[in-house]
């Protein structure tokens, strides 16, 4: 299992990027063990086919725009887990996920998550 994660710096406990297709950074983690790649994908579609190249299974964002939300849910082999909007660090997120507290973006909820981010698109 490999989990992808955006982050805002390349320091192993940098705090979560709350914009998943402008990330600079995403953590790996695999077997326990963190590496840190630099995005050079432009935009979340792009982002999202070099996760998919990198055999990511989970994804743990804050904010997902539409279109690559629905390339990951149409492609089905990553699953989404929603972090929350509060500002956390990446030893704090990995807990929460091995602890099982994270919430899983589906049909129940991904208009209220993908709503959010488009509602700032908006406001900018």
């Amino acid at each position: 299992m490999k989990i992808a994660i955006p982050i805002k710096t390349n320091k192993e406990n940098s705090a979560v990027a709350p914009l998943f297709g402008k990330a600079k950074w995403f953590a790996f983690v695999q077997d326990g063990k963190i590496s840190i790649e630099k995005n050079e994908s432009q935009g979340g579609a792009n982002v999202v086919e070099w996760l998919l190249r990198c055999g990511v299974s989970s994804l743990i964002i804050q904010k997902m725009s539409n279109p690559p939300y629905q390339m990951v849910k149409k492609d089905g082999r990553i699953t989404v887990f929603y972090a929350g909007d509060e500002r956390i660090e990446l030893d704090a997120l990995i807990k929460k996920y091995e602890d099982e507290v994270l919430t899983i973006v589906d049909d129940s909820n991904e208009s209220d998550i993908i709503k959010d981010h488009q509602r700032q698109h908006q406001n900018r």
